[in-house]
């Protein structure tokens, strides 16, 4: 069924066309410039650097294409559970020692790395790094915070 408001307009047939063809004439322009240029032909050189130029070309609007074809994701933190975390208020469940210990988040226990404290202690997850979250202390227990974002 053709809907109006899903048609890309004329450009973008016109760029879909051009990616199409330029591989096509590119590929055979640069192997006759190669050619040529092996046997001291003096064009052999620009239809070389035409038929290259044509793949650069043909590469570049393919990105661009493809990267605005695609439309950003209503929910960007879906996948990197971390980074879902932060600015959570959580119980160390492990001592931090050394900068390394565990925190739970809700049923789950995750290595965190910040400054040393006891466990039961209330820290902030301020970012993540790989599988670790980094954690800074916070003297607002959850509670508090809790109420504070209902209440607002």
């Amino acid at each position: 069924m053709y809907r109006p408001e899903k048609d890309p307009g004329p450009l973008a047939w016109l760029i879909g066309l051009l990616d199409l063809l330029l591989p096509w004439i590119g590929v055979p322009l640069a192997a006759i410039g190669l050619y040529l240029a092996i046997r001291s032909n003096a064009i052999g050189w620009w239809l070389l650097a035409i038929g290259v130029a044509m793949l650069v070309l043909d590469f570049a609007l393919a990105f661009f294409w493809v990267h605005q074809s695609q439309p950003g994701s209503e929910q960007p933190l879906l996948n990197r559970r971390g980074a879902q975390h932060i600015g959570r208020v959580v119980c160390v469940s492990e001592p931090i020692a050394g900068g390394e210990g565990r925190v739970r988040v809700a049923d789950t226990v995750w290595r965190a790395r910040g400054p040393d404290c006891a466990a039961g202690t209330w820290v902030r997850i301020v970012a993540v790094e790989g599988a670790y979250l980094v954690v800074a202390a916070d003297e607002t227990p959850p509670e508090a915070t809790r109420g504070e974002a209902s209440s607002s």
